[in-house]
């Protein structure tokens, strides 16, 4: 085992406990087409705190990502769990599933010490130029996958996530009572998990809402053409002043001047607080 970026010393070590996390549960995460593309494409940038990521619904996922590349190769999934460190710091590890001759495991893992994501992420660009490290072309498409992957991450994160059909969800395991103590035992096999099918599907209708309208309406319309308003990540408080606890919602491509789906009406929550969302500079659209 092996990483070629980071910025955590023994990283081996994290890429074995994450694939040893991973082996209790088995979850296997497949996004809609359509919500994956929108989600990969929705910057890290604003104060996403790094706690966001500790809300993984298992101890290690693993997330399938087609249309990837890692280190040269074609990326079909990545292992993702939040840990921590001897320090007490916490790192954030993605072990890559790559179709690669070798099949070697490739790892980054990215320290979480940072006051938000999008720090942490600029922690690890800025420490190759500022040591002026030599990037080549395949280890800049990884150092860009990073972001896009953890976008995915933040989704399965987020309050609202729609996660299987409704009647379960992923859960993390606890530890079995046996003769010889307290111990875990490995998943018997595999668990796939669908993720955002019907919000997809919602998308889907809501941007061929908006083609159709953009075709019929005229150029004497007063009303701007129907456009669909970027997707972004926001924040709020929710419950007491004295004990507020941070949400995250992952705020889907509004449809402006669109009549969308019935599948698209907002859920309205009360709130204490939002938090603003400034421009990146990350490359995360980056090919």
């Amino acid at each position: 085992a092996g990483a070629r970026v980071g910025n955590v010393p023994g990283v081996t070590v994290n890429v074995l406990a994450t694939l040893a996390g991973w082996r209790v549960t088995q979850g296997v995460y497949r996004f809609d087409p359509t919500l994956y593309n929108a989600l990969i494409a929705t910057p890290i940038e604003g104060k996403l705190p790094t706690e966001l990521l500790s809300r993984l619904p298992e101890w290690t996922v693993y997330i399938e990502t087609p249309g990837m590349r890692w280190v040269g190769e074609p990326l079909h999934g990545v292992f993702a769990q939040v840990g921590d460190l001897h320090d007490g710091a916490e790192v954030l590890t993605l072990v890559a599933h790559t179709g690669g001759p070798d099949h070697a495991v490739s790892g980054v893992s990215i320290r979480l010490g940072e006051e938000t994501i999008e720090a942490s992420l600029e922690a690890v660009y800025f420490r190759h130029a500022a040591k002026g490290m030599a990037v080549d072309a395949d280890e800049l498409a990884t150092l860009h996958a990073v972001p896009r992957i953890i976008s995915l991450l933040l989704y399965l994160c987020s309050e609202a996530a729609e996660i299987g059909d409704g009647a379960r969800r992923p859960v993390r395991p606890v530890p079995r009572k046996t003769k010889k103590g307290t111990r875990m035992f490995p998943a018997e096999r595999t668990a796939a998990w669908d993720v955002g099918m019907r919000l997809g599907a919602a998308l889907r209708r809501t941007w061929n809402d908006e083609d159709r309208a953009g075709k019929v309406s005229g150029s004497m319309n007063a009303s701007p053409r129907p456009h669909i308003r970027r997707a972004h990540w926001h924040t709020f408080l929710r419950g007491s002043r004295q004990n507020p606890k941070r949400i995250l919602r992952w705020l889907f491509p509004m449809p402006i001047n669109v009549d969308a789906s019935d599948d698209l009406v907002p859920t309205v929550r009360p709130v204490t607080a939002a938090l603003p969302v400034p421009r990146s500079r990350l490359p995360v659209n980056a090919k």
